[in-house]
């Protein structure tokens, strides 16, 4: 597609602060999209605004509202403030995970990764779709990972939160596909976000390795290798797709889950994982 092929689209992305949400922000605007940037701290969100004017200084400057993506009144003001320019693409890249093996997994605990990852993705598909449909349709894309499709040991809040996502994909694109609103989801696996502070998984080289060693193609993908991705179900050019997840991640899903106990014990304590490998419930 040439330059400029997302002129007059209105494009809102969660977590736009976050490594996935500036390399999906600066794809789209390169495309001449006009970008808002959802986030829960405004500094963070101002400083990614200014880097995406630095590289794009011709861009539509890109609006910031400062919200929490779990929040339902939030992310409706966040919707409303970014159809400014008419509402074309959502892309939501809220989550996060705990490490905790499922002998030691609360009720609570699950909960609220279905909070970060499911219900914030299910909030943005409401609330976009309800614009979109006055504008003859329009783009969500959803960020999944390959937890999703694999039994991470000592991860099972993430999987069975991204599983659900992936559900919500596919019921999303069934209801709204007469609407012209299209739902789909990338699931990247572990990639280098170029964030400040990367987690503990990422900075365990070790760990890494294993992780890597799982995939066909060897090397760690990084931020941009999926906002190219998310670019690509966002715009015109997979219009016929929908309820669809499209995995980033070297061909991961094609080998098995790695075995991540090292960093399990790190984070949750030997006597945890020791406590259910031998079939004890423990509190993590």
């Amino acid at each position: 597609m040439s330059k400029g092929s997302l002129a007059g689209y209105g494009a809102l992305i969660t977590g736009g602060a976050g490594g996935f949400g500036r390399a999906a922000a600066a794809r789209l605007v390169r495309d001449g999209a006009a970008v808002t940037l959802m986030g829960r701290t405004a500094s963070s969100l101002k400083n990614a605004a200014e880097d995406l004017l630095k590289q794009h200084p011709q861009m539509v400057p890109p609006q910031i509202v400062v919200g929490d993506a779990t929040d339902e009144d939030a992310l409706a003001e966040a919707v409303e403030a970014a159809d400014r320019v008419p509402l074309r693409i959502a892309i939501g890249t809220v989550g996060g995970t705990t490490v905790a093996p499922l002998l030691g997994l609360s009720a609570e605990t699950l909960m609220e990764n279905f909070e970060r990852n499911v219900t914030s993705a299910l909030r943005l598909v409401k609330h976009a779709a309800t614009r979109m449909s006055h504008h003859g349709g329009g783009s969500v894309v959803l960020t999944s990972s390959s937890a999703a499709g694999h039994a991470f040991a000592f991860m099972p809040a993430y999987s069975i939160a991204k599983a659900g996502l992936e559900a919500l994909v596919r019921v999303a694109a069934e209801e709204l596909g007469h609407l012209g609103v299209r739902v789909n989801a990338v699931r990247p696996g572990l990639v280098a976000t170029g964030g400040k502070t990367p987690s503990r998984l990422a900075s365990d080289q070790e760990e890494v390795a294993l992780v890597r060693r799982e995939k066909p193609l060897e090397h760690q993908g990084t931020a941009q290798d999926v906002a190219e991705a998310m670019r690509h179900l966002a715009g015109p050019e997979s219009q016929w797709t929908t309820g669809a997840v499209l995995p980033v991640e070297g061909g991961a899903h094609i080998r098995r889950a790695p075995r991540l106990e090292k960093l399990a014990r790190s984070v949750c304590g030997d006597d945890v994982i020791d406590a259910a490998l031998r079939g004890e419930i423990s509190n993590s």
